[in-house]
C-alpha cells in the first residue's frame, strides 16, 4: 500500500534537537495509517530530517522528559520510550517498529487495549497517558495504574505530579491533585457540552484552556476559571513562550493574547495545533500537502517566523 498523505501532528524538542511526529495514510484507507518520529537538525537555515522511530501503526502524541528521553504513544495502546525503564507487558503482538538510522534500544509496552492519544509527565517515573476510550493511565516507574475518566480527551498538561489537567469533549475538564481526579466546574456562560481542545498549565495558579466554541478559560481548579473568549473564533490549541500566550485559530490564523485582546499575527495556514520547543513555539497547519510542514516562531532568531519543511 502506498501512503498518499503525510501530516506532522506533534512537535517536541530538547536542547538543540527537535522531533516531528508524522502520520502517513492512504486517503482510500485512512484506518491503515502508519507513523514515525523524525529527528530534525537545522544547519545554515536548512532542516534535515532522519527517522528516529518508525511503526506500522499510527503514532499519536509524544513528550520529552526532564532527562531528554522521548515518550510516544500509538493507536494500539503501545507506549514507546528511550528511557531505561523495565516494562512488564510486551507490546501489541502485531506491532512492528524500528529506530531508522539510529542505534536506539526502544522500550515498548502495551499499556492499554485501544487508542492512546496523549502523554505528559514530570519524570521518567511519573508519566500520564490518555486513552480515547476514557481511562487515564499512570506510570510510576514500575507499574501502570488505570483511572476511570470520560471518553474523548483531547489534551493533557500539568505543572507538577499533583497538578495535572485533562480536557476533552462534552464539557469535560478534570484535575488531578495527587490523590485523585475531580471534574472542574465551568463558568456560567460556557456551554456544558463544549469541546475543549487544549490546555496549557503555566503554573499551579495560571492555566489556559481553549474551546471549539471560542471560549478561553483562564484560572485554576482550586480558585475557578473565567472565560476571556469570543464566539467569533474557534480555538484549536494554546502555547506559551517567554510569558506570551499564543493560540491556533484554524481558518482565522495565529493569534497572541495581549491583555484580554486577541491579536492576529498570521491570517494564513489554518493552524490547528500549538507545540513548544526550547526557545520557540510551533504551529501545525490543517493542510500540509504536497509535503509536511509547520510554522515556527522563535523570537530570539534572526528570522522570527519561518516555515519548516520536514
Amino acid at each position: 500500500m502506498s501512503y498518499e498523505v503525510v501530516h506532522v501532528i506533534d512537535i517536541a524538542g530538547v536542547k538543540q534537537t527537535d522531533y516531528a511526529l508524522t502520520t502517513y495514510y492512504n486517503e482510500s484507507a485512512p484506518q491503515m495509517a502508519v507513523g514515525s518520529v523524525q529527528r530534525l537538525i537545522r544547519q545554515n537555515g536548512v532542516t534535515n530530517s532522519k527517522t528516529f522511530l518508525g511503526a506500522n501503526f499510527q503514532l499519536n502524541a509524544m513528550w520529552v522528559s526532564d532527562t531528554g528521553n522521548l515518550w510516544v504513544v500509538d493507536d494500539q495502546g503501545d507506549v514507546f520510550t528511550t528511557a531505561e525503564v523495565t516494562f512488564k507487558q510486551a507490546p501489541f503482538n502485531l506491532l512492528k517498529f524500528n529506530s531508522g538510522s539510529f542505534d536506539i534500544n526502544w522500550q515498548v509496552t502495551e499499556a492499554f487495549k485501544g487508542q492512546l492519544n496523549g502523554i505528559w509527565g514530570t519524570t521518567d517515573s511519573d508519566v500520564w497517558v490518555t486513552s480515547f476510550a476514557g481511562p487515564a493511565l499512570h506510570w510510576n516507574g514500575s507499574d501502570w495504574t488505570e483511572y476511570v475518566l470520560p471518553q474523548a480527551p483531547n489534551a493533557i498538561d500539568g505543572s507538577a505530579s499533583d497538578d495535572v489537567y485533562i480536557v476533552g469533549y462534552h464539557g469535560n475538564i478534570h484535575h488531578f491533585d495527587g490523590n485523585g481526579w475531580q471534574k472542574v466546574a465551568l463558568p456560567d456562560n460556557v456551554k456544558i457540552d463544549d469541546a475543549f481542545t487544549d490546555v496549557k498549565v503555566i503554573s499551579s495558579t495560571l492555566v489556559y484552556i481553549t474551546g471549539r466554541s471560542g471560549c478561553l478559560l483562564v484560572g485554576n481548579a482550586r480558585d475557578g476559571f473565567k472565560d476571556l473568549g469570543s464566539a467569533q473564533y474557534s480555538w484549536y490549541g494554546v502555547g506559551a513562550i517567554q510569558e506570551r500566550i499564543f493560540l491556533a485559530g484554524g481558518e482565522a490564523g495565529i493569534f497572541e493574547l495581549v491583555g484580554s485582546k486577541f491579536i492576529c499575527l498570521k491570517d494564513k495556514g489554518q493552524p490547528v495545533g500549538v507545540f513548544e520547543t526550547p526557545n520557540a513555539v510551533n504551529f501545525i497547519p490543517a493542510e500540509q500537502q504536497p509535503n509536511p510542514w509547520f510554522v515556527r516562531y522563535e523570537p530570539s532568531a534572526t528570522r522570527e517566523w519561518i516555515k519548516v519543511n520536514t
